[in-house]
C-alpha cells in the first residue's frame, strides 16, 4: 500500500516540481517566516523549514500560495512511500488543523490527501509550495511538517498565521 501511495504522490508531485523548480538547495535566508522547530538528527546540518510566504501576521487574498525554504533535508519524490532515510522525505501542509485540506481548497494536493486517506488532516507535497483557494475571510494558520519517506513525522515543523481580507 505504501508503494501505491508513493506512486500516487510521485505522479501528483512531478507537476509541482516541474512548475516550481527544485528549491531544496536554495540557501536564501528566510524573512518574516513562522516559527521553526527541529528534532535532533544524526550528523550533517539540522533539518529546518521556514515560511517565505505568506508572511506571519500578514494579509492575503482568498487564494494564497505558500512557499517554504527547506534546508538540511532533501525532498525526493522518487522515495515517497519507501523506507525511512535520515534527512530525506516530503512535506505535509495543514491549513487550520486540516479544515481546508480537501480538493476544494488545496487542489491536486487535496486530491492526493483523499487518495491517501488523510484529507481533513493535511495535504502532502513534494514541492516547497502549495496553493489554497477559496479561503474564507479571517485568521488562518498554516503549518508544514517535514515527513520521512515512509510518511512518519520528523518532528521538524513551521507555522505562519495570516489574515484573509
Amino acid at each position: 500500500m505504501l508503494k501505491k501511495a508513493g506512486a500516487i504522490l510521485l505522479a501528483a508531485g512531478a507537476l509541482g516540481l516541474a512548475a516550481c523548480g527544485d528549491d531544496d538547495d536554495d540557501t536564501t535566508a528566510a524573512s518574516g517566516g513562522g516559527e521553526t522547530t527541529a528534532a535532533a538528527s544524526g550528523g550533517g546540518a539540522e533539518p529546518s523549514v521556514t515560511f517565505m510566504a505568506p508572511k506571519d501576521g500578514g494579509t492575503s487574498p482568498a487564494t494564497v500560495t505558500a512557499k517554504v525554504d527547506v534546508t538540511g533535508f532533501k525532498i525526493d519524490p522518487k522515495q515517497v512511500g519507501m523506507a525511512k532515510m535520515a534527512g530525506e522525505g516530503h512535506l505535509h501542509f495543514s491549513m487550520d488543523g486540516g479544515k481546508f485540506d480537501y480538493p476544494k481548497y488545496s487542489g491536486a494536493n487535496g486530491k492526493l490527501a483523499v487518495q491517501l486517506g488523510v484529507d481533513g488532516k493535511y495535504s502532502p507535497a513534494v514541492a516547497p509550495t502549495i496553493t489554497y483557494k477559496g479561503l474564507p475571510k479571517g485568521e488562518h494558520t498554516l503549518e508544514v511538517d517535514l515527513a520521512n519517506n515512509d510518511h512518519t513525522d520528523t518532528g521538524v515543523t513551521a507555522s505562519t498565521t495570516f489574515m484573509v481580507k
